[in-house]
């Protein structure tokens, strides 16, 4: 109910195209119930014999019995029960009439009806049959065209129903996936980095196709089911009630069989979806990383591995196929057995004369139409489960809290940044950084040199809030980070990465990264790193820029950081993939570049932060030296060691 609810919200804006299908579905249900009953009233108002003679005039009317000698009954107008009444008790004769609208011999008139034996009739020639019964002939044509209209009309609500239900499906999952995508994109990036993507992925495809379906083929279906079983059983009662309390004593069994069912589906569907999604997470980082596998020829290995997968992923369909394949059977025993009683019982009433053959038809179809619903309720089910699970997995997804920001927005910003006893650590207390202190002032460039694992890269995520620190504060222009505007904080930085980032699209949609600006804008940054025409806006970029040199792609982010006119440049080893004359040409730029901005430059390679203001030297997390590159070389401490190790590699 839990999942339900939630999937229903979506549904409330489009409650008109709902109810609309509703209307449908309450119109085809009526249409369907009304033909079984049509065809009963046709079969026992103009094929079969209706009238009888009444040898004796019942006592409960309380009428003398002489009054009604040689009277006749129209059966087919009785109730149910009276006529049952009459049979048993022996009120009727066993013979019966066919009501005529000619005379020939044999023919008797009783009131405006004139009426023959069925043993006359049957001895009569056959153009005579079909003139005396010529009216009923019209009508059971009559009949025919309107069960036919119906059924046109049937089609077409349907089709409307289902036109309608698929539109309002279509319109909710748009409302999901973009609301899911949107939630997704503000996830704080810890969590997001313990996710497999291939699992993220199937939640915003796999999973929101699976409520698509239950929104089309379920939701307002199982209501017509239930308007159908409803109405099925009241017709039912009223035709021939005894004969319906014997089909629902097989409820209680089909009770059973579907809960069963229930249970051990909902587990089978669990399974599935939780290995369905290993097998997305698999794919994904395989392909991604397709060109280590290849060149550590380790396609044996993956082929091994994801055949284990893909097994436990066939064995968890094979148990839910077991399951399905379990209840269709068992439902399909019920509807057999109840066909065997209809048979049996109903089939003995008609020769005790209390029951009609079209009454024994339109049950047998009925009881068809009874059982329709409970035999496609594993269908429906499964359609069910997949949705339900699928939107337990989206709902806890999207249960998750998003970042979380202040709500200040400094009207005049100067690009400060200090680090105030900063502590932190990415799991319990690991510390990467141990009470780091230092200010970097407004249009300084400072350099953070040390060995790997010293916390370097970290000082930029939480500098851009993709982490929080665990004690100290951070402050940008003398305010804390965490109390402004994600968005206007992010909006002061731009960030140059050793590993470059690029969407599938062109150089200038990667520089721009989908905002308003302008191609002279975009072209004016190309050209501050790019004047020798090595890239061109409109070159095509596939996904990651694989077909982009790796000294092309770190243009293109150089240029995507020019682009956006920040306060405070973060470089992380950006001229890493560079040859040394790309990166000649690049420093250059970067002085344009740098110039009235703040810049913080983490670098492995010594040689690239000679000319900043300040270099800060940390060793696993903690400030152990500061200087310029000559004060840092005259101490001889740990950066000159540094130094002049790389100068031997």
């Amino acid at each position: 109910m839990r999942e339900f609810l939630a999937l229903f919200r979506f549904v409330l804006p489009h409650r008109r195209l709902l109810l609309v299908s509703i209307v449908f579905v309450f119109i085809a249900s009526a249409i369907d119930l009304f033909l079984p009953y049509l065809v009963k009233r046709t079969i026992d108002t103009n094929i079969v014999p209706q009238v009888a003679r009444l040898k004796k005039f019942p006592d409960w009317y309380g009428q003398p019995e002489k009054a009604f000698a040689d009277s006749f009954v129209v059966l087919h107008l009785l109730p149910q029960y009276r006529r049952a009444e009459l049979e048993k008790g022996g009120y009727l004769s066993e013979e019966r009439y066919f009501i005529v609208k000619d005379s020939v011999a044999g023919v008797l008139r009783v009131g405006d009806m004139w009426i023959i034996e069925s043993g006359t009739f049957a001895a009569l020639s056959p153009a005579q049959r079909s003139r005396l019964r010529n009216h009923h002939i019209r009508n059971v044509i009559r009949a025919g065209v309107l069960y036919m209209l119906l059924l046109i009309l049937a089609f077409v609500f349907n089709f409307l129903k289902t036109y309608f239900l698929s539109l309002m499906g279509q319109k909710s999952i748009y409302a999901i996936r973009t609301t899911l995508f949107d939630h997704l994109i503000r996830l704080p990036i810890p969590f997001l980095q313990k996710q497999p993507v291939g699992r993220l992925v199937t939640r915003v495809t796999n999973d929101v196709d699976a409520i698509n379906e239950f929104y089309t083929s379920v939701l307002v279906a199982l209501l017509g089911d239930f308007i159908l079983i409803f109405g099925i059983l009241l017709i039912m009662m009223r035709i021939n009630a005894s004969l319906t309390l014997w089909i629902m004593l097989l409820i209680p069994f089909m009770l059973v069989a579907t809960m069963l069912f229930r249970k051990f589906a909902r587990q089978g569907y669990d399974r599935v979806r939780r290995v369905l999604a290993m097998v997305n997470a698999f794919l994904q980082e395989t392909i991604s990383g397709i060109v280590v596998v290849q060149a550590f020829n380790r396609q044996d290995y993956m082929d091994r591995k994801f055949a284990r997968i893909n097994d436990d992923l066939y064995r968890a369909y094979v148990k839910l196929i077991i399951i399905f394949g379990i209840f269709r059977p068992v439902i399909n025993l019920f509807s057999t057995v109840a066909l065997a009683l209809i048979i049996w019982k109903g089939g003995g009433d008609i020769l005790a004369q209390t029951f009609t053959f079209g009454g024994l038809v339109a049950f047998i179809s009925y009881v068809e139409m009874l059982f329709r619903p409970i035999e496609d309720l594993a269908d429906k089910y499964n359609i069910m489960q997949s949705a339900f699970i699928a939107s337990k997995r989206i709902f806890l997804l999207m249960e998750r809290e998003e970042e979380r920001g202040g709500d200040r927005v400094l009207q005049q910003t100067r690009g400060e940044i200090e680090f105030r006893n900063v502590w932190f650590a990415y799991e319990d207390e690991n510390w990467v950084l141990r009470d780091l202190s230092f200010r970097v002032r407004p249009g300084e460039k400072v350099a953070i040199v040390g060995p790997t694992g010293s916390g370097k890269s970290t000082i930029m995520n939480l500098l851009l809030r993709f982490w929080d620190v665990q004690k100290g504060s951070i402050l940008y222009d003398g305010v804390d980070i965490r109390e402004l505007d994600l968005g206007f904080l992010r909006r002061q930085f731009a960030i140059v990465l050793q590993d470059v980032f690029l969407f599938s699209g062109t150089v200038g949609d990667n520089i721009k990264l989908f905002s308003e600006m302008s191609d002279r804008e975009i072209r004016r940054a190309l050209l501050h790193v790019d004047d020798r025409g090595m890239l061109d806006v409109n070159l095509e970029v596939v996904e990651r820029g694989a077909t982009l040199s790796a000294g092309q792609r770190q243009l293109v982010s150089f240029a995507r950081a020019i682009a956006h006119d920040p306060r405070v440049i973060l470089l992380d080893e950006a001229t890493a993939n560079v040859d040394q004359e790309t990166e000649a040409y690049i420093q250059e730029s970067l002085r344009r570049l740098l110039k009235g901005r703040t810049a913080i430059i983490i670098a492995h390679r010594l040689s690239t932060v000679r000319e900043v203001d300040r270099i800060l030297v940390l060793y696993y997390g903690r400030l152990i030296e500061e200087g310029t590159h000559e004060e840092l070389m005259a101490k001889k401490g740990f950066y000159y060691h540094l130094y002049q190790l790389q100068l031997e590699i």
